[in-house]
């Protein structure tokens, strides 16, 4: 196993499921207040090299490392800032890349338990999210958390769900 190469696997998976430069990830990594020793940290994992080839080997060890190097704190306090810019910035033009962000936050935030209980403590306000105006007819009867320009809504208890206008005008 060549220790180098897991690293920028995973380094790389993390750029990829979060899109996000690998420099970004790095500087994650190099400016993370609690410091990372990849080396052992691979060491640590070793047990998560298996499979039948080296490229599934490769891919599992990183996906251990990936979420390893994601749990630590400070790389999650500097990623999850960039994903919390992007959500308040969000365009409103597609409400699916909206749910996507909030996934990627909820994603991290969850390998960091002790740290994050609930969006708000990675400043997401889940009650003013970005979002085009909701109808005056639908406010009060359903709970949407956002909307696209294309009406599409994030609903559901959890933010999870999408519906369009329509259909949630229907649904009375």
């Amino acid at each position: 196993m060549d220790t180098g190469i897991l690293i920028e696997t995973a380094i790389k998976k993390i750029a990829d499921i979060y899109e996000l430069e690998i420099t970004d990830v790095k500087k994650a990594i190099s400016d993370s207040e609690y410091p990372l020793d990849l080396p052992r940290m691979v060491d640590e994992g070793v047990y998560c090299f298996r499979g039948h080839d080296d490229e599934i080997r490769y891919e599992n060890a990183s996906i251990c490392l990936s979420d390893k190097i994601l749990a630590n704190p400070g790389v999650a306090k500097i990623l999850l800032a960039v994903i919390c810019s992007r959500i308040d910035q969000w365009d409103r033009e597609d409400i699916h890349e909206l749910l996507s962000l909030l996934r990627q936050a909820i994603g991290i935030m969850e390998l960091n338990p002790d740290c994050y209980i609930g969006l708000s403590s990675c400043c997401i306000d889940i009650n003013d999210l970005p979002s085009e105006d909701i109808p005056a007819d639908l406010d009060g009867k359903y709970r949407i958390w956002a909307m696209d320009k294309n009406g599409m809504c994030l609903v559901g208890t959890d933010a999870d769900q999408v519906m369009h206008l329509d259909d949630l005008r229907n649904s009375f």
